[in-house]
């Protein structure tokens, strides 16, 4: 069971960019309340979605415009009757996506860095794995194809709101006034369209649907000066995996949390010294199916 819930770990450990809006996404969360008004909805309705929707669009601008942020992670992976829990916790420049996370599932804790869109990572266990003398494994986000999900899996925190830009009237909807870890914020369900995630790749869109179904719905919580503290994500990823002459279909589902605060919090992170780093970004590439053959 636990080769299932690590297949799935490329679609739910980054937090943002493409895997944010395209791996980071499925079911969202079921509401038995009031719902989105169709054709016979009213005008008043309709302003109200507009307005809704011009606070979801403007959060990514206003959230950056903190500058930095403190950051909180916390996914649950479910797959078959296994669950595995991971958090994490450290500080985001919300400007350029420099970062320190300290993740794992207790005692096992890894240390993530990134620093000008190179992200650098050092596992409990890695030192056996790594040549001698190397601590750090580093990943070149530059150098993978994000159109193809490589550079998805391994994205930095900072773009992670950059989809709300896009977003229209019909696919933002106002849930209700709530309180985020002591903050009054407003609560806001949106539903991606694939298309648009896609960015006219079809190829890439047929991929997208085929993972996550048709739409992408996101919870969002954006407070008074408009910027995001709470996102959360329900989510159903498929995968298939070959058996003999068929593909047999696997899925997973992580709940994804991620919350902001302490804005214009101190971040100062720099890259490991570059001789106890390895580049694993070719590697990183070839297993997402993305990068050369090996030589």
């Amino acid at each position: 069971m636990k080769r299932s819930l690590c297949a799935s770990r490329p679609a739910v450990w980054g937090t943002s960019g493409l895997l944010s809006v395209a791996l980071l996404a499925g079911c969202g969360n079921d509401s038995g309340g009031k719902s989105a008004s169709g054709a016979g909805g009213t005008v008043s309705e309709g302003r109200t979605q507009q307005s809704s929707a011009k606070v979801v669009q403007a959060t990514h601008a206003k959230t950056s415009q903190a500058k930095t942020a403190r950051i909180k992670l916390s996914t649950t992976v479910s797959a078959g009757s296994d669950e595995q829990t991971i958090t994490g916790s450290g500080v985001l420049d919300l400007r350029d996506g420099t970062s320190r996370l300290r993740m794992g599932q207790g005692n096992r804790q890894l240390e993530q860095r990134i620093v000008d869109h190179v992200l650098y990572e050092k596992a409990p266990a890695a030192g056996g794995r790594l040549p001698h003398g190397k601590s750090w494994m580093k990943v070149d986000l530059r150098r993978l194809d994000t159109s193809q999900g490589s550079g998805a899996t391994m994205s930095d925190p900072a773009d992670s709101f950059a989809y709300t830009k896009s977003l229209s009237g019909k696919d933002v909807r106002k849930v209700g006034e709530e309180t985020v870890n002591g903050v009054s914020a407003t609560h806001y369900r949106v539903l991606l369209d694939l298309s648009k995630l896609a960015k006219g790749d079809s190829a890439q869109e047929r991929k997208l649907r085929a993972r996550l179904g048709d739409s992408v719905p996101v919870d969002l919580w954006i407070d008074k000066d408009g910027r995001t503290r709470r996102q959360q994500i329900l989510m159903t990823v498929k995968n298939s995996a070959q058996t003999g002459s068929s593909a047999t279909p696997h899925q997973a589902r992580a709940k994804v949390v991620m919350d902001l605060s302490d804005f214009g919090t101190a971040v100062d992170v720099t890259a490991p010294p570059a001789g106890q780093t390895v580049d694993v970004t070719a590697k990183v590439s070839q297993r997402a199916g993305t990068g050369p053959s090996a030589n």
